[in-house]
C-alpha cells in the first residue's frame, strides 16, 4: 500500500476512535460549533503580488491581484491547522464559502481573456505523503471546483515555510516544483491555503511562467496578519476605498 493510502486510512481510523470536538473552541460532540462557524464568514482582502516587495514586477509581467477572505488567526487558523495537521478533512465543508469567495473575486479581478485554469499550489512531498492530499487542492475539490494539477513537488526541494525568516521566504526556489507541459499558453489562477509573505505564490508563478503559462491572479483561503519579519503584504478589504490598509495591519512595517 502506498504512502498516500496509508495516510488516508490512518486518518479515517483515528476519526473512529477519537472524540469529536469543535476545531475552533474544543467544544464536545461537534466538528465545528455555530459560534466558531460564524468566524469563518469571508470578508475579502485584496493586494497586489509583486516579485519582490516594492519592485512592482512579477517576473516577466506586472503585479497580479491577490485575494484572501479570512485572517489566519483565531478560529480560522485553528480550523485550517486541524484540517492540515490532524486530518480533519470534514472541515473543508465549513471553509467552502471562503474558498468560493476567494476564487470568485480572483477570477473577477483577472485580466480579460479566456477562462483561466485553476491551479492549486501543492505542499512538499513529505507533507503530501503524510496527509494523503494537498490542502489547497482538497479545499477546491470539496468546494465543487475543477482543478488542474499543473504543479508537482520536486523531491527534497521544499523547506517548511513556518521555520523560515521573511528574507528566506523570499528566496523560495521555483525549482521546488515540476510543471506540466499542458499549461503552456494557458491562463492560470493560483490557489494556496495560507499566504504569509507571498513567496510560495511568487515561486509558483515563476515556475508556471517559465513553462509558458500566464498567471493572471492568485488566491489564498487565509492571510497571515501583517507583522514585522513575517509578512510583507499590504492588504485592504474589498469593501473599503482603494488605498486603505486593513486597520489591524496599519502602521506596521
Amino acid at each position: 500500500m502506498g504512502a498516500i493510502s496509508v495516510g488516508s486510512v490512518a486518518g479515517a481510523a483515528w476519526a473512529l476512535i477519537a472524540p469529536v470536538v469543535c476545531a475552533g473552541c474544543s467544544a464536545a460532540d461537534l466538528a465545528l460549533c455555530r459560534v466558531c462557524a460564524a468566524e469563518l464568514r469571508p470578508r475579502v482582502r485584496l493586494a497586489m503580488l509583486e516579485a519582490t516587495p516594492g519592485t512592482g514586477d512579477l517576473v516577466g509581467g506586472v503585479p497580479v491581484p491577490l485575494v484572501a477572505p479570512l485572517l489566519y488567526d483565531g478560529v480560522p487558523r485553528r480550523v485550517i491547522l486541524a484540517l492540515k495537521e490532524h486530518d480533519r478533512t470534514e472541515l473543508a465543508r465549513a471553509l467552502r464559502p471562503a474558498v468560493l469567495a476567494a476564487l470568485e473575486t480572483a477570477y473577477a479581478r483577472a485580466t480579460p481573456g479566456s477562462t483561466p485554469l485553476l491551479v492549486p499550489v501543492p505542499g512538499g512531498s513529505p507533507g503530501a505523503a503524510r496527509r494523503g492530499y494537498h490542502p489547497a487542492e482538497l479545499l477546491a475539490r470539496r468546494a465543487g471546483l475543477r482543478v488542474t494539477r499543473a504543479l508537482r513537488p520536486a523531491r527534497g526541494r521544499a523547506r517548511a515555510q513556518k521555520r523560515l525568516t521573511l528574507a528566506q521566504r523570499h528566496e523560495v526556489d521555483a525549482a521546488r516544483w515540476r510543471v506540466s507541459p499542458r499549461v503552456r499558453g494557458a491562463r492560470v489562477v493560483l490557489l494556496d491555503d495560507v499566504v504569509t509573505s507571498g513567496s510560495t505564490l511568487r515561486a509558483a508563478a515563476r515556475a508556471l511562467r517559465a513553462a509558458g503559462a500566464e498567471v493572471v491572479a492568485c488566491a489564498a483561503v487565509a492571510a497571515t496578519p501583517r507583522r514585522v519579519g513575517e509578512s510583507s503584504i499590504l492588504w485592504r478589504f474589498s469593501d473599503e476605498p482603494p488605498g486603505r490598509i486593513d486597520d489591524k495591519h496599519e502602521g506596521e512595517d
